[in-house]
């Protein structure tokens, strides 16, 4: 999501927000190999970065790329399932999953997964957005075939009984009151301004969750979700680093090809009525000692002219210590 934000006035902690920015939903424009290469034949353009992309006949998205700076690679395996496009009933299911693909696998118990990375000196983590879901590993070259079993691991199939599924439950209920309900400002603005500033539930809804929905959420229900969601053709694999393109692809092909493709979610409606005046919303938070403002914009669809244009307007505007309104905000005023 692209905008800037201005909360509002308020005697405690009131905070007001102005119109919003929709998530643009079109999906990003691959690059072919070549693309890369011929972009960069101007001297403004000489960055240059390979890529070999395939497709697994499963539907799995695979993107290398070779980078010898270091003796480390990058996996990342990206899920299209995120905050805006869960189930309308299952508010929050989007993070709840998050949590649940590292409690175990068919072949690696609960938390496993992060020892073997940790053990051999890698870093990981995992994050849900507003469109997908990513989960990635930095780690020692020599252990890329490793991580590429565990991925595939996971992608396979889920090995979660009833105990971990409650104790996730808590776990992210415990985030959403220690982030967002019991401290200042918690969510703001990206979790509230959504809210105000779209019409579609899609767009609309509390991203985190419903403790409720999150509450009702049974072992039969996360399978579900996983089988819908959690499949090579809703996925895309990214490996980068110091790698040889061949044994990677190989590696890749015996450890995913065979995972069977699964239904072709349904992606839901994203699009918002036209926006033809300001919108003003205000929220008390009783934790929060002075106003807060956040004002956006909805932007225009990704990957357009338009859409690059906002973005570089975004970078004049709003990002760094030399931007616009910090000069003017911090330095000046």
């Amino acid at each position: 999501m692209t905008g800037s934000l201005r909360p509002l006035r308020s005697a405690r902690g009131a905070l007001c927000a102005l119109a919003l920015a929709a998530c643009g939903s079109s999906p990003a424009k691959s690059t072919a190999p070549g693309d890369a290469a011929r972009a960069g034949t101007g001297a403004a353009q000489s960055l240059h970065v390979p890529i070999r992309a395939t497709t697994l006949a499963n539907g799995l998205r695979v993107v290398m790329s070779r980078d010898t700076t270091a003796p480390v690679v990058a996996v990342a395996v990206y899920y299209n399932i995120g905050f805006r496009i869960e189930p309308r009933d299952r508010t929050g299911f989007a993070h709840l999953f998050e949590h649940m693909m590292f409690q175990g696998s068919q072949n690696l118990g609960k938390m496993e997964f992060i020892k073997m990375v940790q053990s051999s000196g890698g870093v990981l983590n995992g994050s849900t957005r507003f469109d997908f879901t990513n989960y990635f590993e930095v780690v020692p070259a020599n252990t890329l075939e490793t991580m590429l079993w565990g991925e595939a691991d996971r992608m396979r199939g889920l090995s979660v009984n009833q105990d971990n599924l409650t104790n996730q439950q808590g776990v992210v209920k415990s985030e959403v009151r220690l982030n967002v309900l019991n401290r200042p400002y918690g969510g703001f603005p990206w979790l509230d301004m959504p809210q105000y500033a779209n019409k579609n539930w899609y767009n609309a809804h509390n991203f985190y969750g419903d403790l409720t929905d999150l509450d009702h959420a049974t072992l039969a229900d996360v399978q579900k979700f996983f089988h819908q969601y959690y499949t090579p053709n809703n996925a895309a694999l990214v490996v980068s680093g110091d790698l040889d393109y061949d044994q990677t692809e190989a590696w890749i092909r015996t450890y995913f090809a065979d995972i069977p493709r699964g239904p072709d979610p349904t992606r839901p409606d994203l699009t918002e009525p036209r926006q033809d005046q300001e919108i003003r919303a205000e929220k008390v938070d009783p934790l929060a000692e002075r106003p807060a403002l956040a004002v956006a914009y909805h932007v225009p669809d990704r990957n357009t002219p338009a859409f690059y244009a906002f973005a570089m307007l975004h970078e004049v505007l709003l990002d760094g210590h030399d931007s616009a309104l910090f000069q003017k905000l911090v330095q000046d005023k």
